[in-house]
């Protein structure tokens, strides 16, 4: 018999079905546990309450961390933006253009590929696209 075999005998050997724990006893519905050294150590729960359990830890994890007030918290918007501002102006530089030849490009005023550079929100899908095929790329990475 392998090592892992032996193992796997042991640790069968040492699950038991018990009644529920003293605080658990209203709360919780019988579940199998490991016992070593006369101590339960491990508790053989069905995988959707495990999934549930998980989910609402890592639930009152975050609002703690918000309530404590130790993270600094950016808005989903404002984040959004800022990368598209990033990705517009990266597409630009890395097709070797000036906002200026850019602009020649697209036949619109130089100042509007800087204001579209730093405020990409407030620009149509259109000119979005328009940008994005003069730049060689596909506008979902502005977005």
């Amino acid at each position: 018999m392998g090592e892992r075999q032996g193992r796997r005998n042991k640790v069968s050997s040492l699950v038991r079905k018990t009644g529920r724990t003293e605080s658990a006893r209203n709360q919780t519905p019988d579940f199998p546990y490991v016992v070593e050294n006369g101590r339960p150590t491990h508790v053989v729960v069905p995988i959707d309450r495990y999934e549930r359990l998980i989910k609402s830890e890592m639930a009152q994890r975050a609002i703690a961390q918000i309530e404590a007030g130790d993270d600094d918290f950016v808005d989903a918007a404002d984040f959004a933006r800022e990368l598209a501002v990033e990705r517009i102006v990266e597409a630009r530089k890395a097709a070797g253009l000036t906002q200026k030849q850019l602009g020649a490009k697209l036949g619109i005023p130089q100042s509007q590929i800087s204001r579209i550079e730093r405020h990409p929100d407030r620009t149509t899908i259109r000119t979005l696209k328009r940008l994005a095929k003069a730049l060689k790329v596909d506008v979902r990475a502005f977005l």
